[in-house]
Formats: structure tokens, sequence, C-alpha cells
């Protein structure tokens, strides 16, 4: 196909047009049709792009299957981290649940639900709550610990490299949207209006 040197735009074209349905339908069905087709959308750019001739080494691809079999290992790469990632997001948000629960006042008296429902409904709100008041992880998790686990401010300070007047204004901040916006993040996280 080539002499070991980096491929044109036509020749990725075609590579691409008789290969994408292939490496698409080649991957695991237990991710769901879309993540599968943006696994090889990502391999095809970052072998287009970002891995030149070099990166290769004594193995680079020279044929039609060579190239098959370097964007399906890097289609299945992108899945496994890909799940990776969603996995330690559902940790991180699984914990901060815990730690905020009793935080939010539904404000929904008499309404039954079950531990699961409310824990889902706490990480959600605590989801939407972050990103919509653009509050980051880091800061979220200084104002858990000094909140709620009422952690020493110094030592926080030392554990995320800030001053300690910096937990007290996180803390202060954060609490301060969290009275404000939270029962509403948590109402809706429900599924039910403010």
């Amino acid at each position: 196909m080539n002499n070991g040197t980096v491929l044109d735009c036509q020749a990725w074209g075609g590579l691409y047009k008789k290969f994408r349905t292939r490496l698409v339908n080649s991957l695991s069905s237990s991710y769901c049709r879309a993540d599968r087709e943006d696994a090889v959308e990502f391999a095809f750019d970052k072998l287009m792009h970002r891995k030149d001739a070099v990166a290769y080494g004594d193995r680079f691809p020279r044929t039609e299957k060579d190239w098959f079999w370097n964007l399906y290992w890097q289609s299945r790469s992108f899945l496994s981290h890909m799940k990776h990632r969603s996995g330690l997001h559902a940790k991180y948000v699984e914990s901060m649940s815990k730690e905020f629960e009793g935080t939010f006042d539904s404000g929904l008296q008499g309404v039954d639900m079950d531990a699961e429902t409310c824990s889902e409904a706490l990480a959600r709100a605590l989801e939407i709550f972050r990103v919509e008041q653009g509050i980051s992880r880091r800061d979220l998790n200084v104002f858990v610990l000094r909140q709620r686990f009422q952690t020493p401010s110094k030592e926080i300070a030392v554990r995320y490299g800030i001053t300690v007047s910096n937990v007290d204004v996180i803390r202060h901040r954060v609490g301060k949207l969290l009275r404000k916006h939270g029962p509403d993040c948590y109402a809706r996280a429900l599924g039910r209006a403010a």
C-alpha cells in the first residue's frame, strides 16, 4: 500500500470508506453503537493527525490489513479508556452523594422514597448543582471535607496546595450557593418542578 510513509488524505479517505462500518461492527456489542462509532472516529483521527511514522518504529503498517488492525486496536483502546473513566466518575458521584446525604432538603413532605431513589437523586442533584454553579470538583471536595467532616482548614490546604484562607472562602462560597440552589437541584433531580 505504501513504503513506510504517512498516508495522504486520499488514501485515508479510501480506508475510511472501506473499513468504517466493518470496524464499528467488529467492536464489542456490549458498547452501544454510538460509542463504537465514536471509537472508530477517534481511531481514524488519531492515526491520521496525531501519530507520525516515527511513532510506529519498525512496525509501520504497510498493507490494508495492517491499517485495519491498527485502527481496530486504537478503537478498542478508546472504548476501554471510556469505560474506565465512566467507572471512576460513577464512583465519584456515589461517594459525593453519600457525603451530601441530608444536605439537600427536598421540601416534598409526605413523599415516600426508598433509599436507592434518594441516593440516585442526591447524586444527580449534586452533579446538577456543581455544573450549573460552575464549581470545580476540587472546590466541592474542599467544601465537603470542611463542612461535613469538620476536617481542619490547615489539613485541607496542605492536601490541595491552597492557603487556609482559600479553604474558608471556598467553604463560604459553596455553602451559600448550596443553600440557595440545592433544594431546586434536588427537586429537579427527582423529576419534579421546584
